[in-house]
């Protein structure tokens, strides 16, 4: 065998074992980057599950707290519904005892307004058979009492009462009335210078006596110190008259 020969196999063999070598050192540096790899992934995964369970925790901390306190808010509505019924109870029953008392109250006011009504009406029965006894004008049917006039200046108006007697105790008396005056600007007591209130219902029927009450618009051009009152009966005139100071 050569020298060269050998010295080439030699070399083959050298480049070989060189080969293997650095593929073993290739080999060992790609596993043992796979660990390195594998070490820090697992560590990277353990620190994410790690942060993943805590936030985990943290957010069933969070629920189980709000799961609470929903919890003691529904205790608390229904303690309030519970006070709130015990209230409108309460109120309903006051509400109740306050209308009592209104009705209580404003029956006895109708009652009271019943028994003057009466007592008026018994007063002027009283009146009426003293005028009846004292009346001076026993030739004439009819009488009239407190003959009133308001003048109101602000909206002219004129409002009028009187009290309508019979000197006929229990007479059915159907009549009409009507007011008028004289215009002081025009000649005193002219028929033809006659102004007559506006009275729309003038028809009066009582027996014994009767208030008359109205009111009639006026125009405050006029000047005018008498009212005359007509009561018409039977074609039978009765005439009246209110000064006004």
């Amino acid at each position: 065998m050569s020298k060269n020969f050998l010295k080439k196999d030699n070399v083959i063999i050298t480049s070989k074992r060189t080969f293997y070598l650095k593929l073993a050192c290739i080999l060992l540096i790609v596993f043992l980057s796979s660990i390195i790899f594998s070490m820090y992934t697992n560590s990277y995964i353990l620190k994410s599950h790690k942060e993943s369970y805590i936030a985990n925790a943290e957010l069933n901390n969070k629920i189980n707290s709000l799961r609470d306190e929903i919890i003691r808010n529904k205790d608390y509505i229904k303690k309030l519904e519970a006070s709130n019924k015990e209230i409108n109870n309460v109120f309903s029953k006051y509400t109740d005892a306050i209308k009592y008392k209104i009705a209580t109250a404003e029956e006895i006011k109708t009652e009271l307004f019943k028994k003057e009504e009466r007592i008026l009406e018994l007063s002027r029965e009283i009146n009426y058979y003293k005028f009846l006894s004292n009346s001076k004008n026993v030739n004439d049917l009819i009488s009239v009492e407190n003959f009133l006039i308001e003048i109101s200046n602000t909206n002219n108006s004129l409002e009028y009462s009187f009290l309508v007697l019979s000197n006929k105790s229990n007479m059915n008396i159907q009549a009409k009335y009507n007011m008028y005056f004289y215009d002081k600007k025009k000649a005193s007591n002219n028929k033809k210078h006659t102004i007559n209130l506006n009275i729309e219902d003038n028809k009066i029927n009582f027996k014994n006596f009767l208030m008359v009450s109205g009111k009639s618009k006026i125009n405050k051009n006029y000047t005018f110190n008498t009212i005359y009152l007509d009561i018409i009966y039977k074609d039978k005139i009765y005439n009246f008259e209110f000064t006004i100071n």
